[in-house]
């Protein structure tokens, strides 16, 4: 079983990485890509059911530890090099991409108070562009604001600190093959995530922040925290759209799993908890109102990339390709019913699976998760390629935990 996550894992981050050189590849290592994350959500839910522990009785100075400081100062000096060069070699600007551009004027105008005009149009983007970003995506960037510093600082924090729970986690493999296999598998998808120029990343976009939500979701789910898991989850709904059909299935499992309703309460109360403080309470349903009206512009969107930037669709992941410009809408409709129904689907599967095995799964909710991300970033209407990292931190954090030889120790 470790031999084929570790195997689905190395084949899933070269898909994402560096078989991206060889374009005519790129529409077999898309369906590859697909093939391997599905399989690592199935092979999360058969593996041996281990739990992460959230606290340790090793002495700080055992070697491993030394290791995994190195290697966490290692990634930080390097974090803080590339993303100054990026910086440094690409001045914000929204001619180049406005997500950024349009968050630093939501959160100028909610640090100056005016929380009612943070969602009115933007007059000096694009003549009067509307934003659309939900609360916990730009307020992170609150601080970078405050402080004076560039946005996409906070971009790379939130990577640097996924890898630094990746590197925490690794610590069950030390002395055994898979440490050098999953360590080497790091530092290559570190070492592309900060050099490759064709992703922008680091450089144009905001999706670090997303990187995080996901990852802390991950590791609160395997640490069955279920109170934090719903804290992350509620961060990564106020983030991007991909869970719509997760938290449904999610409801599923707390009311069949009679034992979990207890933690299901703690895991809505920690979703509720972050929709009221960071979206309600300061901007009542105005955020949601607009959410509700964008499927549509996501297809007209996609047509004016097809239109004016085809390539987006020929050097990454996804099947938009296959679908062309002229199928969008039946490409957006099948993506609406994979991201609703197909989580509930796999969770029903699952459960009813546990049943007849007479066997309790304890990575049901990590398997869906990672399920519902493989699906929907497939079938998402403009398949930006960084939009596809945050899969492969879930991959790599859960792989990290379900192919050590014994329960881990966060």
């Amino acid at each position: 079983m470790k031999r084929w996550l570790i195997a689905c894992l190395l084949l899933e981050t070269l898909c994402v990485t560096y078989l991206l050189k060889w374009p005519v590849f790129i529409p077999f290592t898309s369906i590859l890509y697909t093939l391997c994350g599905i399989a690592i959500s199935i092979l999360i839910l058969i593996a041996e059911q281990k739990q992460l522990h959230t606290a340790t009785t090793t002495l700080f100075f055992r070697r491993v530890h030394i290791y995994q400081c190195v290697m966490l100062l290692l990634i930080g000096v390097a974090t803080v090099y590339f993303t100054d060069r990026w910086i440094t070699g690409t001045p914000l600007s929204y001619k180049d991409a406005d997500m950024l551009p349009i968050m630093e004027v939501m959160g100028k105008r909610f640090m100056a108070g005016n929380w009612k005009t943070v969602y009115q149009p933007i007059p000096e983007i694009w003549n009067g562009i509307q934003p659309i970003y939900l609360p916990g995506m730009w307020m992170p960037f609150l601080i970078a604001i405050k402080a004076g510093f560039d946005l996409r600082w906070i971009t790379s924090a939130g990577i640097f600190l996924s890898f630094a729970m990746c590197i925490i986690l690794w610590r069950p493999h030390y002395k055994k093959a898979s440490g050098i296999i999953l360590f080497l598998i790091m530092g290559v998808f570190f070492w592309w995530l900060y050099t490759e120029n064709s992703h922008n990343l680091i450089r144009l976009s905001e999706e670090g922040i997303v990187i995080f939500y996901y990852s802390l979701l991950t590791v609160t789910l395997f640490s069955r925290k279920f109170f934090l898991a719903g804290i992350a989850a509620g961060l990564c709904l106020l983030s991007r759209y991909t869970l719509a059909g997760w938290f449904p299935a999610m409801l599923l499992y707390f009311l069949v799993m009679h034992k979990q309703k207890r933690n299901g309460l703690n895991f809505l109360l920690g979703v509720a908890i972050i929709l009221v403080l960071l979206a309600i309470l300061p901007f009542g349903l105005e955020p949601f109102r607009i959410a509700l009206h964008l499927p549509g512009e996501y297809i007209t969107h996609a047509a004016r990339v097809w239109e004016q930037n085809p390539e987006y669709y020929s050097i990454s992941m996804g099947f938009a390709k296959f679908f062309g410009p002229i199928h969008i809408r039946e490409q957006h409709t099948i993506l609406v019913i994979c991201a609703l129904l197909a989580p509930v689907l796999f969770m029903a599967g699952c459960l009813a699976g546990q049943a007849r095995m007479k066997k309790q799964l304890r990575h049901i909710p990590v398997a869906c998760l990672k399920f519902t991300v493989v699906l929907v970033y497939s079938f998402i209407d403009v398949p930006y390629q960084y939009l596809f990292y945050t899969s492969s931190f879930i991959s790599l954090l859960a792989v990290m935990i379900v192919s050590a030889d014994r329960s881990v120790p966060g």
